[in-house]
């Protein structure tokens, strides 16, 4: 029997810092949402299996990660790069992997310094619920 937290399908779940040098353009894709809820992870698994092949295709990766922390809006993305600020967007579905799709790659065109709510298609801008920029290393 399966718990609200357990999937029948074996997956690569990563929960490593994406700020690793060297690392992609990333899209993580919460796999717990809506937690504590029966189905608990099935929105962001087809979230997921809509958007992996094609994002891969680009060289971006894609991943399920254990929670971005927008448990009261599931299911959460994130926009991730090295250089980037990072992009969370709340209360997706499969019906915005399109858009979803088209915003992963406008995120992985912007300049550093670019990035914004405007950088995403319109129909996802109002998903956005936390742009979180990057520490900046102090020169010794």
């Amino acid at each position: 029997m399966l718990t609200a937290h357990e999937s029948p399908i074996q997956l690569n779940v990563i929960s490593s810092d994406l700020n690793e040098p060297g690392e992609s353009n990333t899209v993580a894709i919460c796999r717990t949402c809506p937690r504590d809820r029966p189905h608990s992870g099935e929105v962001g698994l087809a979230l997921y299996s809509e958007i992996k092949e094609q994002l891969t295709r680009q060289g971006m990766t894609v991943m399920l990660v254990h929670c971005l922390g927008s448990c009261r809006m599931p299911c959460a993305v994130a926009l991730d790069a090295p250089a980037k600020p990072r992009v969370r967007l709340s209360g997706l579905n499969n019906v915005n992997a399109p858009d979803l799709i088209d915003a992963a790659l406008e995120y992985r065109q912007a300049a550093s310094g670019d990035v914004s709510v405007t950088t995403l298609p319109p129909p996802l801008q109002r998903h956005v619920t936390a742009i979180s920029p990057k520490r900046q290393q102090n020169a010794a």
